[in-house]
């Protein structure tokens, strides 16, 4: 979608997969870490990745779609 190509087949699978994995609590499941930290003494999750990103990622789809412009105008 950044680069333009929202009508591209892959990005209606991702969202389609996106669609399909969300849990019916609303989010996403996430059972790795989202960051390193240190390799192998400890890592990080950012717990509102599985819940912020595959939102704005349908939204700006939908938007997209339906014709109306994204935050840079396009």
């Amino acid at each position: 979608m950044a680069a333009g190509r929202t009508s591209d087949p892959s990005v209606g699978r991702g969202v389609e997969y996106l669609l399909n994995t969300q849990r019916t609590h609303g989010f996403w499941d996430e059972e790795r870490y989202t960051a390193t930290g240190f390799p192998r003494v400890f890592y990080l999750r950012y717990h509102g990745y599985s819940k912020f990103f595959p939102l704005w990622a349908i939204a700006r789809y939908k938007n997209s779609m339906s014709g109306r412009p994204n935050e840079f105008g396009m």
